[in-house]
């Protein structure tokens, strides 16, 4: 990761970086052009110092907001500006470390939480992620799950909506959602998302979105068979760019209407929602990286619940993924997307198997495991002693006050085993 880093902070020209950069300044000095290819060409030109080049070195195309937030580095030459950049995503994979390791704590053993972290900070797209936007997104998609924990619904919503930096990893999040009826998630999402549009407009004008899309078109849509989803595969075969864009819309809708057949398994579930609407925005969408997979984190995590080896083996072949196909052409490179479908299906197994709700996911909550037995015990004492009313009738008050309590004390145990850490 040090080489990497060091690797974009000297050669910002070959990361993102120099788009970055370009984002930041043009969002200031010239707002109303943030998305034109000349304004930009020629901003990247004189960061470089080299003669305008005809074609972008790298585009910026993210929201108008995303440029502001970045608008400190404008005050920096591009090398240290980079350092700036790299310093922060550093903090923010730590951060996103001590999410995986609090959602994890009282799920999994503490060997198997620190494995499950280290296989997403220090895997090859987070390593290829220092100088992007997945390290600020995977600290908000972990902190939003650890806020549904804590039943802060609204608020889990407005820091989900930071993913609208890449809308391509959220698109099939949103019905999702809608079939599990979070709408007070759904609210937070839409108030978050709103605020990212509005200030968008705001800065870059009314008309930025029709720039940015045109400036999409011109330069993402050629670029569709080096994606890692589903309609990279159909782009390399068709030879057209146009034709991926095309299948990712046939297999959006394809992947809402399973969410929407399957919606008595999300109710009410907005965790899991979200856990299975990212790897399949990601599978679904022309135009994702590498470094976005750093996203499946929240899924593995959900996955750990139910099946923790095979939650760190799958983050694991992302990594194992990203490295064998160096050895392929780069035509050929595509075994990405087999990965990301077995961790969505993979989740969406977890998902409906367990039939476990969002607390059940993070166990403890603060409270003991001894704690949660009892309460669990508690949700199934009643109907059992209602059931056993009439045997208990024919014992004495002695007898029955002993059977009563061999049976709570059977429940605890019972309900502990099935809390019990996973090793």
């Amino acid at each position: 990761m040090l080489a990497e880093v060091q690797r974009e902070i000297t050669d910002p020209g070959n990361s993102d970086a120099i788009a970055f950069a370009a984002g930041a300044r043009l969002v200031l000095s010239n707002p109303q052009h943030l998305y034109d290819p000349a304004a930009q060409s020629a901003v990247e030109a004189s960061l470089l110092h080299i003669p305008a080049p005809s074609n972008f070195l790298n585009p910026f195309t993210n929201l108008a907001a995303g440029a502001l937030l970045l608008s400190p580095l404008a005050g920096l030459d591009l090398h240290a500006g980079s350092e700036v950049f790299a310093l922060v995503s550093l903090l923010l994979f730590g951060l996103s470390l001590m999410l995986i390791l609090r959602l994890l704590d009282g799920v999994v053993s503490r060997t198997t939480a620190l494995l499950l972290g280290a296989a997403t900070v220090l895997s090859l797209p987070a390593i290829d992620a220092v100088i992007q936007w997945d390290s600020l997104l995977a600290a908000a998609l972990l902190g939003a799950a650890l806020l549904l924990r804590r039943r802060q619904l609204f608020v889990a919503g407005l820091v989900l909506a930071t993913l609208v930096l890449k809308p391509q990893v959220v698109w099939l999040v949103i019905p999702a959602l809608v079939a599990a009826r979070s709408w007070r998630v759904l609210a937070g999402f839409a108030v978050g998302a709103a605020a990212w549009i509005g200030v968008s407009a705001a800065v870059a004008g009314p008309g930025t979105f029709v720039a940015l899309a045109q400036l999409i078109a011109r330069e993402h849509v050629g670029e569709a068979g080096r994606s890692v989803g589903l309609p990279s595969l159909v782009a390399a075969l068709t030879g057209s760019g146009t034709a991926g864009f095309a299948a990712a819309a046939l297999f959006g809708a394809t992947a809402v209407a399973l969410v929407v057949w399957n919606r008595d398994v999300l109710r009410n579930r907005p965790t899991s929602a979200i856990a299975l609407g990212v790897p399949l925005s990601i599978l679904c969408s022309p135009h994702v990286s590498q470094q976005d997979t750093m996203l499946l984190a929240l899924p593995a995590v959900v996955l750990a619940a139910q099946w923790p080896r095979l939650a760190v083996a799958e983050l694991l072949a992302v990594s194992g993924a990203s490295a064998l196909q160096l050895a392929l052409p780069a035509a050929d490179r595509h075994l990405e997307p087999v990965v990301v479908t077995v961790v969505a299906i993979s989740t969406w197994m977890a998902v409906r198997d367990g039939r476990m709700d969002d607390a059940s996911i993070v166990r403890r909550g603060g409270h003991s495991d001894r704690h949660v037995a009892r309460s669990a015990a508690s949700s199934v004492e009643a109907p059992q002693l209602t059931e056993g009313a009439h045997d208990h009738r024919r014992l004495g008050p002695g007898r029955r006050s002993r059977a009563t309590r061999r049976m709570s004390n059977r429940d605890v145990d019972d309900a502990a085993a099935l809390t019990r850490p996973q090793h």
